[in-house]
């Protein structure tokens, strides 16, 4: 497996970043959703596995009755596998830790105002400027780092 961005496997496949966002939009898988402005990220190896297998259903037409059964089943053998290998969870059980993540980062957000007050006193707009970016930039760190804050949160109990 190896993750690439989208101008990267855009590069892979000869094609324009928006021809990925079209394919992603058309079933191709992706690794980790980006959002407005920040790209997605892609395993390479799946997504010419889901090129090829595109353009071989092009060439072979619809699927029979027999042949979607044998997919499903395989789906769901594969869904099975991954569960065993713990690779596929139930949303249920990250629901807790996503929860307490947000609450944290709700009350660390809440509790700044005061501080940050404090620390712009007297400061010039460039200084001001620059300590806020740096207060955000650490505060979204943290918050980028929200699976280690739950880890440690399971290990203090």
């Amino acid at each position: 497996m190896r993750i690439v961005g989208q101008t990267e496997l855009a590069e892979i496949f000869g094609v324009s970043a928006r021809t990925i966002t079209e394919w992603q939009a058309g079933g191709m898988p992706v690794a980790v959703h980006g959002g407005p402005g920040v790209p997605g990220e892609y395993d390479s190896v799946a997504c010419v596995r889901w090129l090829v297998d595109r353009e071989v259903r092009k060439v072979q037409g619809p699927e029979s009755p027999k042949d979607r059964l044998s997919r499903l089943q395989g789906d769901d053998l594969e869904m099975k596998l991954a569960r065993e290998r713990g690779q596929l969870i139930p949303a249920a059980a990250v629901e807790p830790a996503m929860r307490a993540a947000i609450v944290t980062a709700r009350e660390r957000i809440r509790s700044e105002p005061a501080r940050i007050a404090a620390l712009l006193e007297g400061k010039s707009r460039s200084e001001r400027e620059s300590l806020l970016r740096e207060l955000f930039d650490e505060t979204m760190t943290k918050l980028s780092r929200w699976q280690q804050a739950a880890d440690l949160d399971d290990e203090q109990s």
